[in-house]
């Protein structure tokens, strides 16, 4: 009898009647484990994709008066004594409405003038290099071509062909005046810019620089050697448009790519006022 009750099975190993067998609860928590490893890595996997990077997009069309006051142009034909005094609206589109605002001097939005603020400075660069375009234009324009119904469309085409690479001259990389070099690099448009033929929008063209080798190129043109003290190099893109740089001031440990180009485009002129004297 005592070897009968040594070998049964102690009690309460053995379900009651009716009772269903108790099961593993083992299989339950590695089946939880895995799920929630499977949901880490997923998350993992989302924070590992890197996000799209914004291209950055021409904005407009905006609107603005060339000059805060009127140019007057002497014409060409019966002894020079004719001349036209105007006032021109030019639609444009750009990176930055504030960037036009700020080259001839009005305020956008609230922040000068009426409201409190100081009013920008007109860029003196610009303005005399807007007047001296325009009157070299005049002189070559009678006066039958800018009051003719039909020439005048051509004159306003050639004033948009005149303005364009002066309110939008060429920039490099993250610089805030035609001036100034880009930051990371150190790259600056060079001494002879405004004889540059290039005209891409300063997103969607590179200069690469190799510094290893000290080589640059303007997106997928040729190479072109450097030393770093060229103050007017020219450089072609494969196209054999041409742009000149300043490297003097090229930061020695830089090797990569920097965006030049133009920060906007003129669409039209329009007169505001034209009166030919």
């Amino acid at each position: 009898m005592a070897d009968a009750k040594k070998d049964a099975a102690p009690e309460g190993a053995k379900p009651g009647e009716g009772e269903a067998p108790k099961k593993n609860k083992k299989p339950l928590m590695l089946g939880g484990g895995a799920v929630a490893l499977v949901a880490v890595g997923y998350m993992l996997s989302l924070m590992a994709v890197p996000k799209p990077v914004k291209h950055a997009e021409l904005e407009g069309p905006f609107v603005v008066g060339l000059s805060k006051s009127d140019i007057q142009v002497n014409l060409a034909g019966e002894g020079n004594k004719r001349y036209l005094v105007m006032r021109l609206q030019a639609e444009y589109f750009a990176y930055d409405e504030a960037y036009v605002a700020g080259r001839l001097g009005v305020a956008v939005g609230h922040g000068g003038g009426e409201h409190g603020g100081e009013a920008p400075v007109e860029d003196p660069i610009y303005t005399a290099q807007l007047k001296n375009s325009l009157l070299k234009l005049g002189s070559t324009k009678t006066r039958d071509q800018v009051t003719d119904p039909v020439a005048i469309d051509i004159f306003l085409n050639d004033v948009r062909e005149v303005v364009d690479p002066i309110l939008f001259p060429i920039y490099t990389g993250d610089s805030h005046s035609p001036h100034e070099g880009d930051k990371a690099s150190g790259v600056k448009v060079g001494d002879s810019a405004s004889e540059s033929d290039f005209r891409g929008l300063l997103h969607e063209h590179d200069l690469e620089i190799d510094n290893a080798r000290k080589k640059i190129r303007l997106d997928d043109g040729p190479w072109v050697e450097y030393e770093g003290r060229e103050r007017d190099l020219v450089i072609n893109d494969k196209s054999g448009k041409k742009v000149y740089v300043n490297l003097t001031e090229l930061k020695p440990e830089f090797s990569g790519k920097v965006p030049i180009g133009v920060p906007g485009r003129v669409r039209a002129i329009y007169r505001e006022s034209l009166l030919v004297q």
